[in-house]
């Protein structure tokens, strides 16, 4: 009995020694999970509405409401936990104010924001102008966007995702649908009232 005690004993001592040679623990830096996005691949604007433009395949369109002068729409990535809000407007005496309107939102975010970066929009031969705005940093829309003919549509867009705004961890996705967003600008077509 007493050599089965010893024995016990010495593995008990062994593993103690064993345990007390691992390397100091070091802490490891912060990581995030690994995104998988999806080929881009596009296609046409798939709901009628006073405009048209391709969107990503792995997007829905979705309607939202409408009124006679206003609809808003959702560009959904479900797979990204995001949405693109988008409002058309028709144009009257107030595309002024629509304007004002847009950048006053657009500033409401540079609380949060490290950088806004704007990029001025001009496809004449479409009749679409405007605005894109990359914003940089924590804060809850990572780009915005305002398109117009300036006589009868004004179409305002932005970008938000269903989680706690976090630029380092969002930052492939937010690179991705900013390329959407601009392959849907760029592919934008006016439709007759």
């Amino acid at each position: 009995m007493s050599a089965r005690i010893e024995r016990t004993g010495l593995a008990c001592l062994l593993a103690l020694a064993m345990m007390g040679c691992r390397p100091e623990p070091s802490p490891k830096p912060r990581g995030y999970f690994r995104i998988d996005l999806p080929a881009q691949e596009y296609s046409a604007w798939n709901v009628e509405a006073p405009f048209a433009a391709e969107v990503p395949v792995y997007a829905k369109l979705r309607p939202n409401r409408q009124e006679p002068n206003v609809r808003w729409y959702d560009l959904v990535f479900p797979y990204q936990r995001a949405t693109v809000h988008l409002t058309w407007s028709r144009v009257g005496n107030d595309l002024d104010q629509l304007i004002e309107d847009a950048h006053t939102f657009k500033d409401k975010h540079g609380a949060k924001a490290a950088r806004i970066r704007s990029e001025r929009l001009l496809r004449p031969e479409d009749r679409v102008f405007g605005n894109l705005f990359e914003v940089d940093g924590d804060a809850a829309s990572p780009m915005v966007f305002y398109l117009t003919d300036s006589t009868d549509h004004f179409l305002y867009g932005a970008l938000y995702f269903n989680s706690r705004p976090n630029a380092d961890s969002l930052a492939p996705v937010t690179d991705r649908i900013r390329q959407d967003i601009r392959h849907m600008v760029g592919t934008l077509q006016w439709r007759s009232l």
